[in-house]
């Protein structure tokens, strides 16, 4: 049961599964109320707030809408701001991850990954920051590879790339009255087992400096220090044991 006082509210995108799920729960456990948006996680989304409502003494509202279509992302804004007054709290964390050539891309892709990680993002800032409560803080999730140009995956990382630098820009436009920052995770999520890992997999994890791929938990760690430090702001934290440095993966 949650015994903290009350920090805000927070809206994670796309929390109802992986990454944003653990980091619902632990912002919940906190002491924040929860905004959890989903595409078609449904399920998943409401288990989820069954869950925080029954662990933790805070509030928990899921709100469906597919963030591909950019002009949802004001509905989820207007959505949470009425519910939520002290709104301080914004992580955008919904994402695709399609590969993609640019000559060989489809025009529907190129537009799904801009408005999901982009303009999405771009909008539920806007709002955010039009009326920003107290400590108003915005996360935004990238990727590791933003630091590269050759990919599998071009219309993903030039999306990413797009929000990484949003997240400089508005780090000055809206301060001081919001900061922005960004997590940049590296090799986190594989569904193969750890026990018996593929060969790729080993030879992925050898070129990571740190050798070792990271966890859920390492994310939540560099979000932690995010709100608690609140002299950070225009920071991207790479989470990903180097491998930004040397391409890796």
């Amino acid at each position: 049961m949650n015994k903290n006082k009350k920090l805000g509210t927070a809206l994670i995108t796309g929390a109802a599964k992986r990454i944003g799920r653990k980091v619902a729960l632990n912002l919940a456990a906190q002491g924040y109320d929860v905004v959890i948006s989903y595409n078609k996680s449904e399920a998943e989304a409401q288990k989820l707030a069954l869950e925080i409502a029954k662990k933790f003494s805070v509030k928990c509202e899921i709100f469906q809408c597919d963030l591909c279509d950019w002009k949802q992302a004001k509905n989820l804004a207007q959505f949470v701001r009425k519910k939520f007054p002290d709104w301080n709290l914004l992580i955008n964390n919904a994402s695709i991850f399609n590969k993609s050539k640019f000559l060989t891309g489809t025009d529907s892709d190129l537009l799904d990954n801009l408005n999901l990680h982009f303009l999405s993002p771009l909008i539920l800032a806007k709002e955010f920051a039009k009326n920003p409560a107290k400590n108003s803080h915005i996360i935004n999730m990238l990727d590791k590879n933003i630091t590269r140009f050759d990919t599998s995956y071009f219309h993903y990382l030039l999306s990413k790339k797009f929000l990484a630098e949003l997240t400089k820009m508005l780090a000055v436009e809206i301060a001081p009255e919001v900061r922005v920052n960004a997590v940049a995770p590296g090799f986190v999520l594989n569904s193969i087992d750890e026990k018996n890992p593929s060969n790729e997999t080993r030879n992925l994890i050898k070129k990571i400096p740190l050798q070792k791929k990271g966890e859920i938990k390492n994310i939540w760690q560099a979000i932690e220090f995010l709100l608690k430090d609140k002299f950070v702001n225009g920071q991207i934290l790479f989470i990903d044991g180097g491998a930004s440095l040397n391409h890796a993966g």
